[in-house]
């Protein structure tokens, strides 16, 4: 795999992300364009021992690359993103501005690799709680087929990126006006069940996020979801509480063998994930599985998965990844 690539929003958190896996993965990487907002122009990042320069984003710039990994704004994708498919790049934006657009393929590569298949050069990243739940529930579905879930999620202030974390920081010292800035309520010893903004019908963007997201990707566009989202003062690796309804029979113990013997899972088996236990992990822990003692032929357990890893940048550069060995076996 020898590719030039390019990353929108290189100095952030998923940028960053995307840098040290690109590293780590040894993908053969033979130019990388890093671009960020004019603050950022001229910083300097290091990958494989070299210093390459961070550059302003502009539509000029945008030419003779095979992919564009896009972490920023929704406004820029929205206004970057056209161009540059119109210049045969290929875009995997991990914001929201294209994922519930018909023609724009919305992938896991674990659960929907097919959609990959006449992408128009634009691929949607789904939401990080949305990455993590389907990644728990999707082997369950296989085996008992899934009507429904419920699910809590308990989000890591790095999900808004840096900012998030420095909030954080700054409550620790008693200055909590960044805090109230970005959160809207100070986040040190507190839990706020408000991920990003409030629709008409009382859900957030994000808990709306789930529920489209997860019905365009499974295919199951009658599946019933119904979630509340919380953010909470960790640093990194988001946690979820999940109670999932089968259209079959539930077996526990079936249960726990799709997911002890799934590779990209982590199962503790009488025992349970944490976020300290999942940070910077490519797998997704699932632990306290049990059957619903209110639902029939439901199950209940504690997910946690890293959300700057397989909820983003990860994620993200498996679908290059995929659509490379796709291209060579062609």
């Amino acid at each position: 795999m020898n590719i030039k690539i390019g990353i929108i929003g290189a100095t952030g958190i998923v940028g960053s992300e995307f840098i040290s896996l690109l590293e780590q993965r040894k993908i053969s990487v033979t130019d990388l364009c890093l671009f960020a907002s004019e603050k950022s122009d001229g910083r300097k990042i290091h990958f494989n021992g070299k210093g390459i320069g961070v550059e302003k984003l502009e539509k000029s710039k945008l030419r003779d690359l095979d992919y564009l990994l896009f972490c920023s704004s929704e406004e820029i994708s929205k206004e970057f993103i056209p161009v540059a498919a119109e210049n045969n790049i290929c875009c995997i934006d991990n914001s929201a501005a294209f994922r519930l657009h018909q023609d724009v393929p919305l992938v896991i590569p674990e659960i929907n690799p097919r959609a990959l298949e006449n992408h128009k050069n634009i691929i949607a990243n789904p939401n990080c709680s949305t990455i993590i739940a389907l990644m728990a529930l999707f082997p369950l579905h296989q085996r008992f087929g899934l009507s429904g879930f419920y699910v809590s999620t308990y989000q890591a202030v790095s999900g808004v990126g840096h900012s998030g974390i420095e909030a954080l920081k700054q409550d620790i010292i008693g200055n909590f006006s960044l805090s109230q800035d970005v959160f809207g309520e100070q986040i040190l010893q507190n839990a706020i069940p408000k991920v990003g903004q409030f629709s008409s019908n009382g859900y957030s963007s994000e808990e709306l996020k789930m529920a489209n997201e997860s019905r365009k990707i499974l295919s199951l566009q009658r599946l019933k979801v119904s979630s509340i989202c919380v953010r909470l003062p960790i640093l990194r690796a988001h946690s979820m509480s999940i109670i999932a309804r089968f259209r079959n029979p539930f077996d526990l113990d079936e249960a726990e063998r799709v997911l002890a013997t799934n590779e990209h899972i982590d199962y503790f088996p009488g025992a349970f994930p944490t976020p300290l236990k999942q940070a910077c992990k490519n797998n997704i822990g699932i632990g306290r599985l049990r059957k619903d003692t209110f639902l029939k032929n439901a199950a209940t357990m504690w997910v946690v998965g890293d959300q700057i890893r397989k909820g983003a940048a990860l994620n993200a550069i498996q679908i290059m990844e995929h659509l490379e060995h796709t291209r060579y076996q062609s």
